[in-house]
């Protein structure tokens, strides 16, 4: 291998670990998305069909009747700016449903149907966590709720610059992929020492006379 060859191998060599440590970089981004409302006592025995943050958005749509059952809103939970307007969206699964508010809020959709492409839409104008059930069947686990601006309660979810419990990660967050960007960095020296030590000889190095 001349030289040429050397550096542009040793190039890539660098290159890939780059990119590694960069995607470690992405991934520590990514994992860390920061905060979501706490999910309301009320909701520990909904039929969970998920958390999905709407900020930003001007109109979010929930279904009424998802799951495998249709008996759960989907998503279960929502975060929303004030002012937004929710669309709920009947699937015509799992029977007749309805949306009701709990005490507090002031939403209703009137009284259950079934109809699939039904829809009952209302506008969020105050902050804080309104949730709602299906009158028909609340007992089984059809709830939601409305998470609105951002006046209400938060947990981290694992990022976004907070510090995170190493019992939920099993070591600090920052240190991990500190470590990850080491090891592949300390490959890379390795590497290209061996490259350099094969490879890198000039051509008058190893040749004789012509």
């Amino acid at each position: 291998m001349d030289r040429r060859d050397f550096l542009r191998t040793a190039g890539g060599v660098a290159g890939g670990a780059a990119a590694a440590t960069a995607a470690a970089g992405t991934a520590a981004a990514q994992e860390g998305g920061g905060e979501r409302p706490v999910m309301p006592d009320y909701l520990g025995d909904a039929n969970d069909q998920g958390y999905e943050d709407h900020r930003g958005e001007s109109e979010v749509t929930v279904e009424v009747g998802a799951g495998g059952d249709g008996l759960a809103f989907g998503p279960t939970l929502v975060w929303v700016d004030e002012g937004t307007e929710v669309t709920w969206e009947w699937t015509g699964e799992g029977g007749a449903h309805n949306v009701v508010a709990n005490a507090g809020g002031d939403f209703r959709s009137g009284d259950p149907v079934d109809n699939e492409g039904e829809t009952f839409t209302h506008t969020f104008e105050n902050g804080g966590m309104n949730t709602y059930y299906c009158s028909p069947h609340e007992d089984l686990g059809m709830k939601g709720a409305v998470a609105v601006g951002s006046g209400v309660e938060t947990e981290s979810t694992g990022g976004g610059g907070g510090e995170v419990d190493p019992e939920e990660m099993g070591v600090p967050f920052h240190p991990h992929y500190v470590g990850v960007s080491t090891i592949v960095m300390m490959v890379v020296s390795l590497l290209f020492t061996f490259f350099l030590l094969k490879y890198g000889e000039s051509p008058h190095a190893s040749g004789g006379n012509n």
